[in-house]
């Protein structure tokens, strides 16, 4: 009976590995592949916890699931909507939070080393990953179709307080957030969607469920990153709503807590905002106010 169990737990888990997966190294860093040969489109995703013991370890004793908090469905989808992955692996020479401009280059040394070339390159990841992968694409957005970004603190070091949005006007840019997310409150990222939509129309902000976790992402929201990605939703309106906006319609609009201009001293012109466009819009659309208290 046990190794009947066995057999089926290991069958299930090797349906469930994403396709063709190589663990890589390239100028003494090591990072994930995973690609299909129909593929022509491409994600590089910055994993968060920069500083956390566990990539101190060798690269071969890192997991693939780790990279990504086991939410084996971004890496499904990823491939299923034609895009490849490259997950890199933090070390104390690849560092994104900290060195932005260096993992550029390692990033655009590494493209140039490979045979395969695609028709557009993404960046994002996951909290420092996330942050990390905001700094590089505002950087250097013109190698960049776009950028998306999961529970990202723009702001650190001052960095989004320095930006120029209206040098970007013809990007896919997307921010995802959860609503109970603790350690870097939506609101931070909130804030810059505004400012970034009124330049660039394919602006999106979106709010999950959960708290400070790539695992809380559900197909469900995943599946909205990728009909954004593929060009299946595409915004022509430049409105700054504070919401999440697909086709130009208002789906959901979201609260800009009060508490949080309170506790940090920040973004009172954007509650101010809120506060008027909650308003105008609630009466048709549906609010997520309860879940983000």
């Amino acid at each position: 009976m046990i190794i009947a169990c066995l057999a089926v737990m290991i069958a299930f888990l090797a349906a469930a590995q994403p396709t063709d997966s190589t663990l890589t190294t390239f100028r003494n860093n090591s990072f994930h592949i995973l690609s299909k040969s129909s593929n022509h489109q491409l994600i590089v995703f910055l994993h968060g916890g920069i500083h956390n013991p566990y990539f101190k370890q060798a690269p071969s004793q890192i997991s693939l699931p780790y990279l990504v908090e086991n939410n084996s469905s971004f890496l499904e989808q990823a491939l299923e909507n034609g895009f490849d992955l490259i997950l890199p692996i933090s070390n104390d020479s690849l560092n994104w939070l900290e060195d932005p401009e260096g993992t550029f280059t390692f990033l655009q040394a590494l493209m140039a080393s490979r045979s395969k070339t695609y028709q557009e390159i993404y960046i994002g990841g996951f909290s420092d990953g996330g942050t990390g992968s905001f700094k590089i694409f505002y950087s250097l957005p013109e190698f960049f179709q776009g950028l998306v970004v999961f529970n990202a603190y723009p702001q650190h070091a001052n960095f989004s307080a320095k930006l120029d949005y209206s040098s970007v006007t013809d990007k896919r840019i997307l921010f995802f957030s959860t609503c109970k997310d603790q350690v870097i409150p939506y609101e931070f990222l909130l804030t810059e969607y505004c400012q970034q939509k009124e330049t660039n129309a394919n602006t999106y902000f979106y709010l999950a469920h959960g708290d400070h976790s790539f695992a809380n992402y559900n197909t469900k929201d995943l599946n909205e990153v990728f009909t954004i990605l593929t060009g299946e939703a595409v915004n022509t309106q430049m409105e700054p709503i504070q919401g999440y906006v697909k086709n130009d319609q208002l789906i959901r609009l979201y609260p800009f807590r009060k508490k949080i201009v309170r506790k940090y001293s920040f973004g009172k012109d954007i509650y101010d905002a809120n506060v008027a466009q909650h308003k105008t819009y609630t009466k048709h659309n549906i609010v997520i106010s309860n879940s983000t208290n």
